[in-house]
């Protein structure tokens, strides 16, 4: 067994990002009339003329997801995943995967094109490109 080397900003780290998924699962229940099974985890990063969001969502369907850019430069990310299980009858030991309604909204950090969003969805990843206002 060896010695691990302890980092201190590491706790701050995992501290703020309970934080942030507290945060955004208080507010992303508010504007929705459906209840919310659960709230999808991204990524989000910056570039000089755009921004980059990559959503995770394996096992949804690319036909269940919404996209729409509101005009406070928030982004929504509604919709649904299907449970496959759902009309097996029987005992169930462990269910950990959430299904059902999810939302997202993530302010974004610029101003953005609404007619310029481009969306991938490959292996579970939603990637989602907006260009930039200048």
């Amino acid at each position: 067994m060896g010695i691990e080397k302890w980092d201190p900003w590491q706790e701050f780290v995992t501290l703020q990002q309970s934080v942030n998924e507290l945060f955004n699962n208080f507010l992303t229940r508010f504007p929705s009339t459906k209840e919310i099974a659960f709230v999808p985890q991204i990524n989000m990063y910056e570039t000089e003329g755009e921004i980059i969001l990559d959503v995770a969502l394996p096992g949804t369907l690319q036909e269940d997801i919404d996209i729409s850019l509101e005009k406070d430069d928030a982004l929504y990310i509604r919709g649904e995943r299907i449970n496959p299980h759902e009309t097996i009858v029987g005992l169930r030991h462990i269910e950990e995967l959430c299904y059902g309604y999810f939302e997202r909204r993530v302010q974004l950090p610029a101003k953005c094109f609404n007619e310029n969003i481009k969306a991938s969805y490959s292996e579970g990843i939603l990637n989602i490109r907006i260009v930039k206002k200048v």
